[in-house]
């Protein structure tokens, strides 16, 4: 069995904060992840150690990135959309993975909200952004291309 390794240059975020099915890459982002974490119930007893799976499930996409700003038709989905999109409490759909996956690849998706987002200006730097995407309704689909 042949293994390669998938280059995070090629992982993206994209998404479809307008809803019409378009999804444009999260711009200009550093870095990106995904984080899910299945809850736990401690039934620690005297009887002995105990872990149980709990009833929640929390997911999220982190991204980082450099602030754009952009005229005409967007390209990408700039700061000013995500902050938009944050302040109005809007819910969408977002993808993790390469933009044209190929056979094997792996994409992540779900239904979004924008639950942190934060702009820093530091001195002699570009203008940097951060943004939370909560999952609304975990779990995120895993997709595997054929």
């Amino acid at each position: 069995m042949a293994e390669s390794k998938v280059s995070a240059r090629d992982y993206l975020l994209t998404a479809d904060i307008d809803g019409d099915g378009t999804f444009k890459v999260v711009a200009c982002i550093t870095s990106n992840s995904f984080t899910s974490k299945g809850g736990t119930i401690d039934a620690t007893s005297k009887c002995g150690n105990a872990f149980q799976q709990g009833p929640n499930f929390d997911q999220s996409f982190k991204v980082e990135g450099f602030a754009i700003d952009e005229t005409g038709t967007p390209a990408k989905d700039s700061y000013q959309q995500l902050y938009v999109a944050h302040s109005a409490k809007t819910a969408f759909n977002m993808k993790m993975g390469k933009v044209t996956p190929t056979s094997g690849d792996i994409t992540y998706a779900a239904n979004v909200y924008i639950s942190d987002f934060d702009v820093k200006a530091d001195d002699k730097d570009l203008v940097k952004f951060s943004a939370t995407f909560v999952v609304t309704a975990p779990p995120a689909t895993q997709t595997k291309t054929a």
